[in-house]
């Protein structure tokens, strides 16, 4: 029989080996494999937590291992440290026999012997303390499992307080937030039904389209397979409330797969207008397909479109959710962490900026644009749209509301911990009327 810790040990490999995606391989497993309740909560728990605190369960083992020892036996102990360091209701000798018979299965007595002595020589010994860093960003980097490289960027821009109680923030577990559906449903009707399903419904202050959703997985709802409610994080919700679309818009989305936006701006749009959601990549059309027919908008047109190059129409409003290094949504994926280098963030710049350019062209006298990333990389964001305003002198600021404080910003940084959602930037912007 296939165990809740021996698909997390699999399905951990598969990231570290394959470069897949935690959130879509985690969504399979439990397709495929049924799992009673709790273990299908241990299994998530297992990849996400063993995934999010990697730096840590490493300082955790590094006293414990005297000798080389192979990559996926240590992807192996740290998956059984968490458990012990973290996770309280699990008895020791149940984390140390599985682990062994995991390590015996893949590689023989002698790996299922290292493992068995690695363990319970760290669970005989007091755990190695955070305190004994001495370098303040190493110290954060570590015990939140954050690449040095991040800490640095971070703390230059928010300074270290900040930058530690943002790295806390992203080993909180993602609460789980739905965008209702307005074309079809009231924010209120959809609370009480869903609390008809047995579910414990809290409404959101920011956004009344909001509900934060608890007690099992939306996914099994009846509303939501209805096309009444949808998945979205709440940061993610608040980009097409800056856009603020009006009846009989024509609106663009660059980059819009899986389509959560465009679907959320045609809500808005109550049937009207035209959103005209564009993506490069052909086999993402149906997925967004599937989300406009699901939710019964009629008003939203799907297109392969490198967003680089130029389109046939011009727009009232103009949505450029570009894409970025991801660093904002480490909670959801948090593999994302330790595959971004600072290399990699220096090359996405120059995509954002031929994409925002662009898109700009085609955005109508008076018009407005949205720019967004689920990102708090500076150079994303504000080095971005700097940039471009300096090259476009058509184009200015429109300030709009700051969620949090009231008051009217240029740019907004949404840090996790100010929502206890998503890291995201938005800012809008406008083509001057002459």
């Amino acid at each position: 029989m296939t165990t809740a810790r021996q698909l997390a040990y699999d399905t951990l490999e598969k990231i570290e080996t394959e470069g897949a995606y935690s959130n879509l391989i985690i969504n399979d497993v439990l397709n495929e494999y049924h799992l009673s309740s709790s273990d299908r909560g241990l299994y998530t728990e297992l990849v996400y937590g063993t995934l999010a605190r990697r730096y840590a369960l490493d300082y955790f083992l590094k006293p414990h291992v005297n000798t080389r020892i192979k990559r996926w036996v240590r992807q192996l102990l740290w998956m059984s440290i968490y458990q012990y360091v973290y996770l309280n209701k699990i008895p020791n000798h149940a984390i140390i026999n599985e682990a062994v018979e995991i390590a015996k299965a893949r590689g023989g007595r002698h790996q299922g012997n290292v493992v068995n002595a690695i363990l319970r020589s760290l669970m005989n010994h007091e755990l190695a303390s955070f305190d004994e860093i001495k370098d303040p960003k190493k110290r954060i980097s570590i015990e939140y499992s954050i690449p040095l490289w991040i800490i640095e960027h971070w703390t230059t821009h928010h300074g270290l307080d900040q930058t530690r109680d943002i790295a806390k923030a992203m080993l909180q577990s993602a609460p789980q937030t739905v965008r209702v559906n307005e074309t079809r449903i009231t924010p209120s009707e959809a609370k009480a039904q869903l609390e008809t399903e047995g579910y414990q419904v809290e409404t959101c202050d920011e956004l009344p389209e909001c509900l934060h959703v608890s007690g099992k997985p939306i996914m099994t709802s009846g509303l939501f397979k209805a096309g009444k409610v949808s998945i979205q994080d709440k940061s993610s919700m608040f980009v097409a409330n800056v856009l603020q679309p009006e009846t009989g818009d024509a609106i663009l989305d660059t980059c819009s797969a899986p389509g959560g936006k465009a679907c959320h701006i045609g809500e808005k749009l109550n049937q009207t207008g035209h959103v005209l959601a564009s993506d490069v990549h052909a086999h993402k059309m149906k997925l967004i397909e599937h989300n406009v027919k699901k939710l019964g908008l009629k008003n939203i047109e799907a297109i392969q479109h490198d967003a680089t190059q130029p389109y046939n129409q011009t727009f009232d409003k103009i949505l450029v959710d570009a894409p970025c290094s991801g660093l904002g949504v480490m909670r959801h994926k948090p593999e994302i962490k330790y595959r971004e280098t600072k290399d990699s963030v220096l090359s996405l710049v120059d995509i954002q900026l031929d994409i925002l350019t662009n898109a700009s062209k085609h955005l109508k006298p008076g018009g407005t644009l949205v720019y967004s990333t689920c990102t708090i990389e500076q150079m994303e964001n504000e080095n971005v749209i700097y940039t471009f305003l300096k090259q476009n002198p058509e184009f200015e600021f429109l300030p709009f509301e700051d969620f949090k404080s009231g008051e009217p910003v240029k740019t907004l940084q949404i840090l996790p911990q100010d929502f206890n959602s998503d890291g995201f930037f938005i800012t809008r912007i406008k083509r001057k009327e002459t």
